[in-house]
């Protein structure tokens, strides 16, 4: 590979690893075009990419990422998968592909510029989906506002019924 070809290869995985905030290291080998194929499309359903990198060439994206700690887990035949936002499906499809064909392994996890071990990916792939997390966490202010909205309207509830009341009492007192 040409000098300006490697030097627009490494400009590119390190724009993937900044546009994508997760990348799972894999070992590929012995795992057959074919299935290469299929995996490669089971995962651009969920919005990531997949690439056989060459070691050096991804070292030197990794360091000009900034994520230099990713070069701990390239050793020996390399693809990643670049995970989008929502890295919980993408990291599902992968097992799940890997779980029915014995390959590729999962060497790491990257999340955020972090790396984290093998293990990590079985973690990420289930937790719910973004949708689901973001609802979650909106529930979670909700209940305290619709509590607080029920203790004043109860508290008006009883102002109107006391000012009520008392109007009754000086009506009565006054005929």
């Amino acid at each position: 590979m040409a000098r300006p070809e490697k030097e627009r290869v490494v400009a590119e995985l390190a724009a993937k690893l900044t546009e994508y905030p997760g990348a799972i290291v894999t070992d590929y080998r012995g795992l057959p075009v074919k299935a290469m194929a299929d995996l490669r499309r089971e995962l651009r359903g969920a919005g990531a990419h997949y690439l056989v990198v060459k070691n050096t060439l991804m070292r030197r994206a990794a360091d000009q990422a900034g994520v230099s700690d990713l070069s701990q887990a390239l050793a020996g035949p390399s693809a990643i998968l670049f995970t989008p936002q929502d890295a919980g499906p993408a990291a599902k499809a992968l097992l799940a592909f890997a779980r029915q064909h014995g390959l590729p392994q999962v060497r790491a996890v990257m999340m955020s510029g972090k790396l984290y071990p093998a293990e990590s990916a079985q973690d990420l792939a289930t937790l719910p989906g973004r949708e689901v997390m973001l609802s979650l966490v909106v529930g979670s202010f909700q209940g305290p506002v619709a509590a607080l909205v029920s203790t004043l309207q109860g508290i008006l509830g009883e102002l109107a019924s006391t000012l009520q009341a008392l109007a009754q009492q000086r009506e009565s007192a006054a005929a």
